[in-house]
């Protein structure tokens, strides 16, 4: 079985459970002023207007996602599908103030879904709120206590908050442990022994999660900077400029988790990177979201 095929297979089943968590959720959101031919009207209108959405979040169509999903909002208000699925293509588009207002609606709407809880939380952690952050990953956990991805999350947040790195370490190992071919946890657990000065370490971790999926480029460069710092400037070079053109916001995201100082992400000179290794001012900013959710293959 390909590669390709493996993958389209994937994706091919989460759209059906997405639409089947759609009619679920439609079926059981109230409708109680309407007469029962306008409300099973409205009820279909509202599962077409689901499916487009989750379909076009998969495929990255993620204006028409908006517009499906917002349509599906004005349908049914008080169903947290469509705050929940929005969010997501609000979050894939760096747009984190958004992404957070329609995770709290999802959350008021629907507090024991744990993807509304750590959508929430990576709103909040892409705004470098990490604390916040960290409770919200933390309140997925207690309704999923074993999903690698909240997992590697909250490690992600641990390491970006920087005060107790014994924690993150110990979400990342838990993850690891569980799922010991995910991507983005090794990912996570290089970012941690990064903040922890382990450079041999977080080069071997980055590697292992290029190794699983080679589309990151928050690993790119991360092992990029932990090449750096063990004076492996050809190497470090190459990984730091694939990382930017795949995503040209990519400094930033490391200024925000306190890897770099805050002029390496505007091509400033109080920054600790030698020239040749710097950011230019892009004047761009990428679409994607890559610490913690697997997006585009991040």
């Amino acid at each position: 079985m390909s590669q390709s095929f493996r993958r389209n297979l994937v994706w091919a089943v989460i759209a059906i459970l997405l639409l089947l968590g759609a009619m679920l959720q439609l079926k059981a959101a109230p409708v109680v002023t309407a007469p029962d031919d306008v409300a099973k009207q409205k009820a279909q209108q509202a599962i077409a207007q689901a499916f487009v959405c989750s379909m076009s979040l998969l495929t990255f169509h993620l204006p028409q996602a908006e517009t499906a999903c917002g349509r599906t909002i004005d349908l049914l208000p008080d169903s947290p599908l469509g705050y929940k699925f929005r969010g997501f293509a609000y979050l894939l588009e760096h747009r984190f103030e958004r992404a957070e207002t329609d995770f709290r609606d999802a959350v008021k709407l629907d507090p024991r879904d744990p993807d509304n809880q750590a959508g929430l939380g990576q709103a909040l952690s892409g705004q470098g709120r990490f604390d916040e952050a960290i409770e919200r990953f933390s309140a997925a956990l207690k309704i999923q206590p074993r999903e690698v991805r909240y997992l590697a999350a909250r490690c992600s947040a641990r390491a970006g908050q920087g005060e107790n790195l014994a924690d993150a370490l110990a979400d990342c190992n838990l993850a690891i442990k569980l799922s010991p071919h995910s991507a983005v946890a090794y990912n996570a657990r290089g970012l941690v022994y990064l903040k922890k000065g382990q450079n041999a370490r977080a080069i071997h971790d980055y590697s292992a999660s290029l190794a699983l999926d080679k589309n990151q480029p928050s690993a790119l460069f991360g092992r990029g900077i932990a090449e750096w710092h063990k004076d492996q400037l050809t190497p470090a070079k190459s990984d730091l400029s694939l990382a930017r053109r795949a995503d040209p916001d990519i400094d930033n995201t490391y200024v925000l988790l306190g890897v770099l100082e805050g002029d390496c992400g505007i091509g400033g000179n109080a920054c600790s990177l030698p020239k040749a290794l710097r950011c230019l001012p892009q004047g761009t900013t990428s679409p994607y979201f890559s610490v913690s959710y697997p997006t585009r293959g991040h």
